[in-house]
C-alpha cells in the first residue's frame, strides 16, 4: 500500500470526528448569540421600564434692598446681603445660582411607579419625591400614591418648576405650602381617558403637614381636591376646589387671637394643637386662535392659620417650626385670604410669550394696614398685606432650552412697623437659562 492510498484512508476515518466538531462549535456559537440577543431584550425591557429625565436653571438675580436692609424672600440664588454691602448701604444686589438642579427617576411596571427626584444645587443635595403609586388593576379607576411628593391642593403647587412661566409660585403658596410636598398618603379616583366620567378627578389624603420632615406625632392633616377638565378643538377649562383641615402642635399655653385691632389671650386654652383650615377654588382656560394660544389661571384661597409673632408661615424644615406641625413658641392664629390671576399670550405661532401675573396675601384679614404695628396690639410684620405684579418674556428655544425674564413689582400696605410706613423698595429682576432632558 502506497503512501497516497494511507493518506486517503486516514483522512476518511478522521472526517466524521472533524465534522462533530464543526457542528459543537457552531451550536456553541448559536447558544452565546441566543443569550446575547436575550441579554439585550431584557436590557431594552428594563430602559423602557426606566425613565430617567430632569431640568437645571441657571439664573441671575438683582433685587432692591429696602430701608431696613433685609432681602427680599423671592431672592432664591446666592447668600443674602453680607455685612460689607450693608455697611456701604447698597441699594440694590445681585446673585448668580442654580436654582434648580432636577434629576428624576422613574421606573414603571404592572401598573405601578416608583419615583425618586433629587434637587441638586451649590447649596447641596436635597430629595424633593420619593414615592410609589399604584393603579388598580382591573378598572383603572382607582391609584394610590404613598411618600412624598406634591399636596393636592390646587392647581400652581403641582405644575411643575420646568414649565411655569413665572420664576415661582405666588406668595400666598410659598407661605402655607413650603417646599410645596408633604410625607403622606393619598387615594386618587378618575375614569379611563374612554369614559365620559374622565372629566372628573378626586383625589384625598392624610398628611404629616410639615413639609419634608420627619413624622413624629400621631395627628394628620387632610387634603381634599376634586377638578373638572374639558376641552372642544380650540379650547380647554378646568375648575376645582380644595381643602385642608390640619393642626399644629402647641408647646406653650399662650394662644393669641385678633379682636378689635389687637390680639388677645384666648380664654380657656390651653396647651394642644391649634386647628389649620384652608378652602381654595380654581379655574383656569386656554384657547387658540390666530393672535396664539391664550391662558388664563386663576385661584383663591381663605382660611384660619395658626403662626408665630414673626411669621405666618406653616411647619416646615425651613421655617421657624420644629418637628411635625410643632411651634417653638406662642401660637397666633389668623384669618388669611390669596391668591393669584397669571396670563399667559403666545404670540401667534411663534417660539415668543409674554406673561403677566398677580399674586397677592394678606395673613390677617381682621386687621388693616394702619393698625398693624400699633403698640400694645401684638401686631407686625406677620400681620402686613402684600401683593405681586409681576410681567415678563419666555422664549422656548427647542424642547430642551428655554429662556426667561421676569420683573416682580412688589408692594407692602402701609403699617406702623418700622421701617414699613409705605411701600419698601424690594422689586425684583430675575433672567434664567433653563435646559430640561
Amino acid at each position: 500500500m502506497d503512501l497516497k492510498t494511507l493518506k486517503v484512508l486516514a483522512f476518511c476515518a478522521l472526517s466524521p470526528f472533524a465534522i462533530s466538531a464543526q457542528i459543537a462549535e457552531n451550536v456553541d456559537t448559536l447558544n452565546v448569540l441566543e443569550q446575547r440577543v436575550t441579554s439585550l431584550e431584557d436590557a431594552t425591557l428594563v430602559s423602557k421600564k426606566l425613565k430617567i429625565s430632569g431640568y437645571i436653571q441657571a439664573q441671575w438675580q438683582s433685587a432692591q434692598v429696602d430701608s431696613l436692609q433685609s432681602t427680599p424672600m423671592d431672592l432664591k440664588v446666592g447668600a443674602g446681603i453680607n455685612e460689607f454691602e450693608k455697611r456701604d448701604k447698597a441699594s440694590d444686589i445681585n446673585r448668580l445660582g442654580v436654582r434648580r438642579g432636577r434629576i428624576k427617576l422613574l421606573y414603571e411596571d404592572f401598573g405601578c411607579q416608583g419615583v425618586l427626584q433629587f434637587d441638586l444645587t451649590e447649596k447641596g443635595l436635597g430629595i424633593k419625591d420619593a414615592y410609589l403609586n399604584i393603579l388598580d388593576p382591573w378598572v383603572g379607576f382607582v391609584s394610590v400614591k404613598g411618600g412624598v411628593f406634591d399636596r393636592p391642593f390646587g392647581y400652581e403647587i403641582s405644575y411643575s418648576s420646568s414649565r411655569r412661566e413665572t420664576p415661582e409660585r405666588s406668595r400666598v403658596f410659598q407661605t402655607l405650602f413650603p417646599d410645596e410636598r408633604d410625607l403622606g398618603a393619598m387615594v386618587a379616583i378618575q375614569a379611563p381617558k374612554t369614559s365620559p366620567w374622565t372629566v372628573l378627578r378626586l383625589e384625598g389624603g392624610l398628611f404629616a403637614g410639615n413639609g419634608i420632615n420627619t413624622d413624629n406625632d400621631s395627628k394628620k392633616d387632610f387634603i381634599g381636591h376634586l377638578t373638572y377638565t374639558n376641552s372642544t378643538p380650540q379650547m380647554k377649562y378646568a375648575i376645582g376646589a380644595s381643602y385642608y383641615n390640619g393642626s399644629v402642635a402647641q408647646l406653650n399655653k399662650n394662644i393669641y387671637k385678633i379682636d378689635t385691632d389687637k390680639f388677645v389671650t384666648k380664654a380657656g386654652d390651653s396647651t394642644g394643637y391649634s386647628k389649620r383650615e384652608y378652602i381654595g377654588v380654581e379655574g383656569q382656560f386656554n384657547y387658540s386662535s390666530v393672535i396664539g394660544l391664550t391662558s388664563i389661571r386663576a385661584e383663591y384661597l381663605f382660611g384660619v392659620q395658626p403662626g408665630s409673632s414673626s411669621s405666618s408661615g406653616s411647619p416646615s424644615s425651613k421655617g421657624q417650626f420644629v418637628g411635625a406641625g410643632t411651634a417653638v413658641g406662642d401660637t397666633y392664629i389668623r384669618s388669611f385670604q390669596g391668591g393669584y390671576v397669571n396670563l399667559v399670550q403666545d404670540i401667534a405661532d411663534t417660539k415668543h410669550s409674554i406673561v403677566v401675573k398677580y399674586d397677592w396675601y394678606d395673613p390677617n384679614t381682621k386687621i388693616t394696614g394702619d393698625k398693624v404695628g400699633v403698640s400694645g396690639s401684638k401686631t407686625g410684620k406677620a400681620d402686613m398685606a402684600y401683593s405681586t405684579l409681576g410681567i415678563g418674556y419666555l422664549y422656548r428655544m427647542n424642547n430642551n432650552v428655554r429662556i426667561m425674564a421676569y420683573y416682580d413689582m412688589v408692594s407692602n400696605e402701609a403699617t406702623k412697623v418700622k421701617g414699613y410706613f409705605s411701600d419698601v423698595n424690594d422689586n425684583l429682576v430675575t433672567v434664567r437659562v433653563q435646559y430640561k432632558f
